[in-house]
């Protein structure tokens, strides 16, 4: 019942609730207690001493599904011979690397010829 005391004074220091890496810290900074990790999850799970896990925001994860993954339509259907000029550009980007860990960066843009009929 002491350890529970003790964990439950560093569980709500400051009037917050903390997970036992926390709890650790606090015993030591604070109150100059030196516990295992360990033998601080153990009393909490044997005195049912839970911390709140932070929800993920769900709006911030549904931005980056509407984002990160959007598909377009296929407009060119990959008949990238056009026979006009500068209709349909193709572009790659390179990385090269050279010097003590110094980096380029090579950007080349296509643009096919007209087709002669």
């Amino acid at each position: 019942m002491a350890l529970k005391k003790v964990v439950l004074k560093a569980f709500y220091f400051k009037g917050r609730k903390k997970g036992a890496r926390q709890i650790k810290m606090t015993l030591v900074g604070q109150f100059n207690i030196i516990y295992n990790l360990k033998r601080i999850r153990r009393i909490m799970k044997k005195f049912g001493i839970i911390c709140p896990i932070r929800r993920a925001n769900p709006y911030k994860r549904m931005m980056k599904a509407t984002h990160e993954h959007r598909i377009l339509p296929d407009l060119l259907n990959r008949n990238f011979k056009q026979g006009i000029p500068s209709k349909v550009l193709i572009a790659d980007i390179t990385y090269l690397f050279y010097g003590k860990g110094k980096k380029a960066y090579l950007s080349t843009i296509k643009d096919d010829p007209p087709m002669k009929f």
